[in-house]
């Protein structure tokens, strides 16, 4: 998107309370709605959460109000972008011609305040989110929480038992210790080993009646980057959808849920090029479901002539091995929960093992970058994956 066009409209979704203009800029303070010309589909790539705590949230109050309708594309869509989550997070809407367009400006800024809403339940950055609360709570008694909170992490361990742990939020009591930006280096092995026996998701106890979550073990701490954020993309789009508005695209991050058509035709959503970060190897016709990217490429760092990612192996505590694992894993499934959490574990496996265990799963589809740039599509998505290799 061209810079010179970002002056068209702000929208403005505001906190409760003052905070420094360093965190206001890292925080939801606004919502960018932007006019330009129809451009290709951009390229999606998961974000992984941050390496260190951002400042805790803000109290909460009812966004602002809109008073002037937000500009339409020559396309016919409008798109809005923020930050939110630690990463770019943006909704783009076709505005079908008996549409209004104020009420989708205003429907766009409350699907965007859910989001951050979501983030200040689920975050393990946020000293004062729920999730904190229940981290620091370990070993101890049983928490009531919220519901949203609760759908999460039930979800949460019907995945882990579906991918034998490799997808485990429990992780975060070792993934606390690693860094991955330029210049870091791996902790001591004895520190990993030390807290290894904290990953284990069986430990986190439900009571659906009571609506309560606990977690066994002292020291345990779950981290919920690799599913919360595609839940708060489904609220977001539930929320949008709720207010009539059955046709956009909402991502965060990487984590995209596509709903209806883009003036009758199939969105496209671009799957990147990991050795290009502007680039894309092709491209997936989508409608109605969710498209979610991660990649070994996204945050890592080299220590000793070793390429260490930002994707943890639960069972190991260790980075997935880079000549071993994909690149790049780009998963679809019904809702961007789902698609979430499978996409981390896909990218635990091998290449191979992550489409056959995709090809036994009918609800689920993936394009697979391999290691050595081979390129696996599982066979229900051949004929809605465009590939641009070549061309």
């Amino acid at each position: 998107m061209k810079a010179s066009l970002r002056n068209k409209l702000e929208l403005l979704v505001e906190r409760a309370e003052e905070v420094s203009a360093s965190v206001m800029r890292a925080s939801l303070v606004g919502l960018l709605v932007l006019a330009s010309a129809c451009e290709p589909p951009t390229p999606v790539r998961k974000a992984e959460p941050r390496d260190q705590p951002a400042a805790p949230p803000p109290s909460r109050q009812a966004p602002a109000e809109i008073e002037e309708a937000p500009p339409i594309r020559p396309d016919g869509t409008i798109l809005a972008e923020t930050e939110l989550m630690g990463t770019r997070a943006s909704i783009n809407l076709w505005l079908a011609p008996d549409e209004d367009a104020l009420a989708a400006g205003k429907a766009m800024r409350d699907a965007i305040y859910e989001m951050s809403r979501i983030e200040s339940i689920a975050s393990e950055w946020q000293s004062d989110s729920e999730l904190s609360a229940l981290n620091r709570a370990a070993g101890g008694e049983a928490m009531t929480i919220s519901p949203e909170l609760f759908e999460v992490l039930a979800r949460a361990k019907q995945i882990s038992a579906d991918t034998g742990g490799l997808f485990d939020v429990t992780f975060h009591g070792v993934g606390e210790l690693w860094t991955f930006t330029p210049g870091s280096q791996p902790p001591p092995a004895d520190a990993i080993a030390e807290r290894l026996a904290l990953i284990d998701w069986q430990q986190i106890e439900l009571d659906e009646a009571k609506r309560s979550a606990r977690l066994a073990k002292p020291g345990m701490k779950i981290g919920l980057g690799a599913i919360a954020k595609g839940y708060a993309v489904d609220r977001a789009a539930a929320l949008l959808r709720e207010r009539g508005f059955d046709h956009h695209i909402v991502e965060a991050g990487g984590d995209t849920y596509v709903t209806g058509t883009k003036a009758g035709k199939p969105w496209r959503v671009g799957v990147q090029d990991p050795e290009q970060a502007a680039g894309r190897v092709g491209y997936v016709l989508a409608q109605d479901l969710s498209v979610v990217t991660s990649g070994n490429y996204a945050r890592f760092f080299e220590w000793e002539g070793m390429h260490y990612t930002h994707i943890i192996d639960p069972r190991t505590g260790w980075p997935i091995p880079a000549d071993r694992t994909p690149k790049s894993v780009t998963l679809l499934a019904k809702d961007a929960t789902t698609a979430d959490a499978y996409c981390t574990a896909v990218s635990v496996m091998t290449p191979a093992e992550g489409l056959a265990f995709v090809e036994a799963r009918p609800e689920l589809d993936v394009v697979i970058i391999g290691p050595n740039d081979e390129l696996l599509v599982s066979s229900r998505l051949r004929e809605r994956f465009v590939d641009e290799r070549g061309r």
